[in-house]
């Protein structure tokens, strides 16, 4: 059965930015109600980015999502080799932009030399963006659920210029589940983090996180057959229960039986859908 208290996650926009036009109050990732839907766009979104002139993890990407109404852009961090954090996907520069490296070994001058490519391999004006400039160019419009992969390597650096820029409120942080990061964060007022999104796989890792941590959200990716398993469903179902809000990747994008595939999962308790094609995913929510 379908869950008849979802609202549109318009609804949500609507509410929280009223009245912010003059003062622009970062919207809060504590607003996020896990009775509604909320779309997070995969690197932004990038179905038309060419003609939208805004490549994935790009500045000018980041007002196309807030355009078009995505309460969420999702995105992943990576670090120079003189400790500066930017937006970007891939471990080197490769395939995004117009030039070749390892930004691990890059400086962040270095960076800033080269632009980001469309997919189709023609530049484009935007450089690649550095986490604060990322980050503030959203002006509390949109939230952003960053994919943290390097896990406990540079956690503290990133968390303190996250604070030191007074951005908690404007970020979601999501990790694989491991214990040892869970009792990392354990060590941070939790004033002073983000909104912390763990992705879980087992019963086990649920009820060990619940345990060490209080967790507000998790999320569950579906199996190589696109299908939740039977322990993931009973995660989701318990984790509905204690009003945990829950995320999941809404992939199966590509295929042309899309929609029916959204549609079973619109079935679950799942408030934030992770999608590469949110212009699509969107149009679909509208007509449900």
């Amino acid at each position: 059965m379908s869950n008849p208290n979802k609202i549109y996650f318009v609804s949500f926009m609507m509410i929280v930015f009223a009245g912010c036009s003059d003062t622009h109050h970062p919207a809060s990732t504590l607003d996020i109600d896990k009775d509604s839907i909320y779309i997070a766009a995969h690197r932004g979104g990038y179905e038309n980015e060419f003609e939208d002139k805004a490549p994935e993890n790009s500045l000018a990407n980041i007002q196309n999502a807030i355009d078009r109404g995505f309460p969420i852009y999702e995105s992943d961090v990576q670090r120079t080799s003189d400790g500066v954090f930017i937006i970007m996907h891939d471990a080197t520069i490769d395939r995004t932009t117009n030039g070749s490296g390892v930004v691990a070994e890059m400086s962040g001058e270095e960076i800033q030399e080269y632009h980001l490519i469309y997919r189709t391999g023609e530049d484009s004006n935007e450089k690649i963006p550095l986490l604060d400039e990322f980050i503030s160019k959203g002006d509390g419009k949109i939230i952003f659920k960053i994919d943290y992969k390097p896990e406990l390597k540079y956690l503290d650096d990133l968390l303190q210029q996250i604070k030191e820029l007074k951005l908690q409120d404007r970020v979601i942080l999501r990790f694989r589940y491991r214990k040892e990061i869970v009792e990392a964060l354990e060590n941070y007022d939790s004033d002073d983090r983000p909104l912390i999104l763990f992705r879980l796989t087992t019963l086990s890792q649920f009820d060990e996180l619940k345990s060490l941590f209080k967790p507000k959200m998790i999320s569950i990716f579906t199996g190589s057959n696109n299908a939740f398993t039977e322990e993931q469903l009973q995660i989701i179902e318990q984790a509905a229960k204690e009003n945990i809000i829950i995320e999941a990747h809404a992939f199966h994008d590509n295929n042309a039986d899309r929609e029916e595939y959204w549609a079973e999962q619109l079935k679950l308790p799942i408030s934030i859908f992770h999608t590469r094609k949110p212009i699509l995913f969107q149009e679909f929510l509208k007509k449900q």
